[in-house]
């Protein structure tokens, strides 16, 4: 069975998006309806989060970024917001995707069905455990950047990104190649879920993320991975 986890505070919605994953017959649903249940509920391992962004005590985006610390399994967001503000900071805490509300549940099967896929598909060390270069070790394991000592926990989509990046050292790819790579589709020009995921990885694996020296990005040319970093 798939394990999810539920976080919604509306039961009416929450018993609705229940029943149609149990209807597909191969999910086992966890329901916290605040902040402190889906705390209490996050310390067992699920295969896959649905996370409201507005929760009767507290932020689902700051629950995300706790669970980040433990879990790297997607996780979805599901909200009545969606100005690009808190969709952006939504991925920047660690989301993988965003689904605004009302939506149709078909639709968030297939959601659902996506992100298990993209986080099976994975790239995979073949022969190894870990990949490194001059400045931090990727940990296929526990999909982990591990830098200066401390270990830093990847969310799914942040590990496929690196992985790939790291694979394929020295190499341009632009923000729309990179989503045709991983997301498996094309990005129709709406390439900000990239942007906030690279983002993400080089707060990580920079020592100053905001002078980048292993994960760089050349106008009109693209994102390059260099494995022995830029001197700055």
């Amino acid at each position: 069975m798939i394990k999810v986890l539920l976080v919604e505070d509306d039961v009416n919605i929450a018993e609705i998006i229940t029943h149609y994953l149990n209807e597909a017959g191969e999910y086992e649903v966890s329901h916290a309806v605040n902040a402190q249940e889906a705390f209490a509920l996050g310390k067992q391992s699920f295969d896959i989060i649905l996370m409201d962004v507005v929760l009767p005590d507290g932020s689902g985006i700051n629950v995300c970024e706790r669970l980040r610390e433990t879990h790297s399994c997607p996780i979805i967001f599901l909200s009545a917001l969606d100005d690009s503000d808190t969709i952006v900071k939504a991925l920047e805490m660690g989301g993988d995707d965003y689904l605004t509300k009302p939506f149709d549940n078909k639709v968030l099967i297939a959601r659902v069905q996506a992100n298990l896929r993209r986080a099976k598909s994975a790239p995979q060390l073949i022969g190894q455990d870990t990949l490194s270069c001059a400045g931090f070790t990727l940990n296929a394991i526990s999909h982990m950047v591990e830098r200066d000592g401390e270990g830093y926990p990847l969310a799914s989509i942040e590990y496929q990104l690196l992985c790939f990046l790291m694979q394929h050292p020295n190499q341009y790819f632009t923000a729309a190649e990179l989503y045709k790579r991983i997301w498996g589709k094309d990005s129709f020009g709406d390439v900000r879920t990239v942007l906030v995921h690279i983002h993400n990885i080089r707060r990580k694996i920079e020592t100053d993320y905001r002078s980048p020296r292993f994960l760089r990005n050349t106008a009109g040319r693209g994102y390059i991975f260099y494995p022995s970093g830029v001197a700055q």
